[in-house]
């Protein structure tokens, strides 16, 4: 399951598991996650699944969103290991391969040489 490492500097404050539903970011209390910092929006930013891939999505945010140290400007996918900055806090996106189904997962142990990808894989040439 998808979750995110709430860091402040070098600490970590706590895990939040990342469900089907948007997982709400921001200074207010009705968010899911609540960062207590003047430099993060009422509602800063969500985390969400859209089919198989995890979005963070920045929510017109004061001071903006950064996955790995660059400004996204509305959202932006997220792989295992992407780092959030929203205010002075740090979210680290984990996720587990389990998260996608057999049929979306490769193994670089399964190619063999090379491999052809065609455009258009219905028809023979």
């Amino acid at each position: 399951m998808a979750r995110l490492v709430i860091m402040f500097r070098s600490d970590t404050l706590r895990e939040v598991h990342v469900g089907p539903e948007p997982l709400k970011i921001g200074r207010d209390q009705s968010n899911h996650i609540q960062l207590d910092n003047p430099a993060v929006s009422r509602f800063h930013a969500e985390v969400y699944r859209q089919g198989y891939p995890f979005f963070v999505e920045d929510k017109n945010s004061t001071n903006g969103v950064c996955v790995n140290d660059v400004l996204i400007t509305w959202k932006c996918g997220l792989k295992d290991g992407d780092r959030i900055t929203i205010g002075k806090h740090t979210l680290m996106f984990r996720e587990d391969p389990a998260d996608y189904p057999e049929k979306h997962r490769i193994s670089l142990a399964d190619i063999d040489g090379t491999v052809n990808i065609r455009s258009n894989p219905g028809k023979n040439r």
